[in-house]
């Protein structure tokens, strides 16, 4: 009907968008000079702020980076000169957009507070302010989107929240495609309206009576008015937007005004003979609603009397759609509350206001077995769980506090007004009674724990970034024990964190650098002294001659990825080793190894053991898996169970290690398929001199023979011990006093000699 593209908002016949563009080529040459000047500045004052990264690896990115976009805002705008049409203001434009995305995407790398912000930014800006046509700013605005978000993306570790900054950022490019269409349809709007306006104003000398036809005909609203505001004439459009009808007469434009300095602004320049275009105001209607419109003003004589020619635009909807999609950057979808950039910038906000009379608090809350609601009732269940924890934490929380949604099933808080240290225990107390009560969901009862992080202003960290580190230190630290508790940050939880930390780090050297493998331990039958099997224990040895032992890496035995990954080189050592003993001819009884809950909880961790024994063609008996009895004390109680008895039924003896040493229960053995019990060294070490450990080393050994389970003493020294275990009715024993752990190649000797020493072998 009006020409215009339904999905750009430009005119569809290229001749008339040229026209279009060719008339506005002033006002876009001076703007993209303004943009190359603005983009000059910042970046310089950016570029002092890069010099924070001075000493660090980002500093030879950020600083090199920064000067390229500089430098190139510099050249494009001496390049302005040559923008004589506008397909080089495009082209010169363009150049800017790919050289600034690019050096911006190394910037962002950095992940710092300010790199989300960023991310959201400079799409904007490549949508809004660039002037070009719709393909380059919507091409330059999501082309600056996919780049930036690769360059945040982009240095390991990946991010957890990468899903939802994908599709965070879907939302943000399509709402600005659908806003950059409307302004480009009500702008050409706009100009085919002054183009009307400048026909009747050419065909007023000769027809009167066409002339206004054509005024009254215009779609948009338009008003001829005096120098001081009164109305001469105005078009049917002006009349049903702003007259309310017939019943009120709108004589003077100075009455719609909701602002009065806008409009003061906006007579001044009229009155000074200066042509309008684009000028945002909020006009009152007769009805008291009041709108917000874009002008576009032009003088004009009639009947020798100077006026202004006005048309008016309604942006309420563009406004509204532009409000709307601030909000949704803003604003976490599922659950509605704030999301993690809201969150970061109103910590940052409240630490910079706050003071020395009150104090802040950011609570990290993390979901207790979310990913089990997920797997056992669904994902709605999932979604409403987080739905419902949203809610709750609202109804727990005072006026003026901020609940934000991180991502996945994370939540924060910032509690602010805190008088002491009693006002936070009760908000924790009212936030875990609220969270901690069932949700029903379609008459199923779905269990809701949390577990709290708290890191307080400015006794923790006197930044964001400072507050939600240690708040997310005292989270792990609830979780790791016992979950479903709030533990607030203190000093000896950073040690803590450091130590394992580091441990991870070096597990994580290991497994990509290094060379782990198992060493085996002898296990002997105390009444023969041969050797009925070993026990496979890690070691690391390195190429400067050290050993990285079990203690040096010993938090990354239970991390959820480093675990399984050290098991899994560890059971294809021990296998690959078997194998070659049994080519040999050599009899290696059976080998032992350690797992731990991360292992049993791998869904995949039976099938794959299985799998590769026969493979090898090892038979199961051959292993033997030590399990500790923490595995038995967490919420995947069952589903270790039904691990531990489908290995036990393939023909896998079931060990429990260290018994006695932690939270022993006599279920555990009726429980589990348990086939042999160790006795724990720090009872077998003291037992000749120590009355307790000797009685307690006894009362295990009847309770095994009472159930029939076979007993292994560890960290046997020297013969006394080796006499009292053989007569209280040990089967075997391990330790130094029979030889301490030994390489694979070692082994093979020690078999080779015990069978040329059996008498059945000769």
């Amino acid at each position: 009907m009006n020409g215009l593209s339904t999905i750009s908002g430009e005119f569809r016949l290229a001749e008339r968008e040229s026209a279009f563009q060719s008339e506005r080529l002033p006002e876009s040459r001076r703007h993209a000079r303004n943009l190359f000047i603005l983009s000059t500045i910042l970046n310089t004052l950016f570029l002092l702020s890069d010099w924070r990264f001075a000493g660090t690896a980002h500093f030879w990115v950020a600083v090199p980076a920064r000067l390229a976009v500089i430098i190139w805002s510099i050249v494009s705008l001496w390049l302005t000169r040559r923008m004589t049409s506008f397909r080089a203001v495009e082209r010169i434009c363009f150049a800017w957009q790919v050289v600034t995305a690019i050096g911006v995407a190394f910037l962002v790398s950095s992940r710092s507070d300010i790199a989300i912000f960023v991310l959201v930014m400079l799409p904007l800006v490549f949508y809004l302010v660039v002037p070009t046509s719709y393909r380059g700013n919507v091409g330059g605005g999501l082309a600056c989107g996919i780049v930036l978000l690769i360059g945040y993306l982009a240095p390991a570790p990946l991010s957890s929240t990468m899903p939802g900054m994908v599709l965070a950022m879907l939302i943000l490019h399509c709402g600005m495609c659908i806003a950059i269409a409307r302004n480009n349809r009500l702008q050409r709007q706009e100009w085919t309206a002054g183009q009307v306006a400048q026909a009747v104003q050419l065909e007023l000398a000769n027809s009167r009576d066409t002339l206004q036809r054509m005024f009254m005909a215009v779609p948009l609203p338009l008003l001829v008015t005096r120098y001081d505001g009164q109305i001469l004439h105005l078009n049917r459009a002006a009349i049903d937007a702003y007259g309310a009808g017939h019943d009120v007469r709108l004589d003077n434009v100075e009455q719609t005004y909701v602002d009065l300095p806008v409009r003061d602004e906006l007579f001044a320049t009229l009155q000074r003979g200066g042509a309008v275009d684009n000028f945002e105001c909020r006009l009152r209607r007769a009805d008291g609603a009041i709108r917000h419109a874009m002008l576009s003003a032009r003088p004009i004589v009639i009947d020798g009397e100077p006026c202004f020619m006005t048309s008016v635009v309604d942006i309420t909807e563009r406004k509204q759609a532009e409000r709307h999609l601030e909000r949704l950057a803003m604003t976490d979808a599922l659950t509605g509350l704030a999301n993690r950039a809201h969150f970061m910038a109103a910590v940052t906000q409240a630490t910079a206001a706050s003071n020395d009379r009150t104090q802040l608090a950011v609570l990290l809350i993390d979901l207790d077995e979310f990913k089990r609601v997920n797997d056992t009732a669904g994902h709605d269940a999932g979604d409403a769980l987080l739905c419902a924890v949203a809610g709750r934490l609202r109804q727990a929380l005072r006026p003026g506090d901020l609940v934000a949604r991180m991502g996945g099933d994370e939540f924060a808080v910032l509690l602010t007004r805190l008088p002491d240290a009693d006002a936070l225990q009760s908000i924790l107390t009212r936030i875990a009674d609220h969270l901690h009560a069932p949700l029903d969901y379609r008459g199923r009862p779905i269990e809701s724990r949390v577990s709290i992080g708290v890191a307080l202003f400015p006794d923790h960290g006197e930044d964001v970034t400072a507050l939600v580190k240690h708040a997310d230190i005292a989270l792990y630290h609830a979780k790791n024990n016992g979950r479903g508790r709030a533990t607030i940050f203190g000093p000896d939880l950073l040690e803590s964190w450091d130590r394992e930390t580091a441990m991870l780090d070096r597990a994580r050297h290991v497994l990509a650098q290094e060379h782990p493998c198992p060493w085996y331990q002898p296990k002997i039958a105390l009444d023969t002294g041969a050797i009925i099997g070993f026990e496979a224990l890690f070691r690391c040895p390195t190429g400067n001659g050290t050993v990285i032992m079990p203690a040096d890496i010993a938090a990354a035995f239970e991390h959820p990825e480093l675990g399984p990954a050290i098991t899994n080189q560890m059971i294809a050592g021990i296998i690959a080793d078997c194998t070659r003993w049994r080519d040999a001819g050599l009899d290696v009884g059976h080998v032992a190894l350690n797992v731990s809950g991360a292992d049993l909880n791998d869904d995949n961790f039976t099938g794959h053991l299985l799998e590769r024994l026969a493979q090898a063609g090892l038979p199961p008996a051959m292993i033997e898996l030590e399990v500790t009895e923490s595995v038995f004390l967490g919420r995947n109680a069952d589903r270790v169970g039904q691990v531990l008895h489908r290995l036990s039924k393939a023909g896998v003896s079931i060990a429990l290690d260290d018994f006695g040493t932690g939270y022993a229960s006599l279920s555990h053995l009726k429980q589990f398929p348990i086939d042999i019990i160790k006795i724990d060294q720090r009872f077998v070490r003291d037992l000749e001199t120590d009355p307790d450990d000797a009685a307690i080393v006894r009362t295990v050994l009847n309770l095994a023979y009472s159930l029939g389970i076979r007993t292994v003493a560890e960290g046997v020294e020297n013969s006394r011990q080796v006499d009292y275990l053989r007569a209280g009715g040990c089967h075997y024993g391990q330790g130094y006093h029979f030889g301490a752990a030994m390489p694979a190649a070692t082994i093979t000797e020690l078999l080779a000699k015990q069978r040329l020493a059996s008498p059945a072998l000769k």
